[in-house]
């Protein structure tokens, strides 16, 4: 009795242990063909009066299903712009930059467009929004 207990146990632990190995390979399967949908296109690079910071301006596109937005991250000059959302302004129209110093850049923007992120301060700098 005692040893058929062992074998059942042995049996279900190697069907529990195959199972969780083809769920482990279709998620990392998954995640490798579908992971990452969406794309930024960069539309517009400002570099900062000093030089030490860089407003990207992109076009983010997450698919068929979603529309594109339009995002402003603000980095140091020695980052890259990854794949993701902005760090700074996110809206539905385009819109335009201009660096007032170092420490301020004014965004003008649609005063009709819709707007998702509208952060008053990032990496050290200031940001005046103005509603056109």
């Amino acid at each position: 009795m005692k040893n058929k207990l062992i074998k059942i146990i042995k049996i279900f632990s190697i069907i529990v242990g195959i199972i969780t190995a083809i769920c482990l390979a279709g998620y990392y399967t998954l995640d490798y063909l579908f992971g990452d949908m969406c794309g930024n296109e960069i539309t517009h690079k400002e570099v900062s009066p000093k030089g030490d910071k860089v407003a990207y301006i992109f076009e983010r596109n997450c698919g068929a299903t979603t529309g594109y937005s339009y995002h402003l991250s603000i980095m140091d000059s020695d980052q890259k712009l990854t794949n993701n959302s902005g760090n700074t302004f996110v809206s539905d129209d385009l819109f335009k930059i201009d660096w007032i110093n170092n420490k301020k850049i004014q965004v003008n923007y649609p005063k009709s467009t819709k707007t998702y992120e509208m952060d008053q301060h990032v990496n050290g700098t200031k940001i005046i929004y103005v509603g056109k």
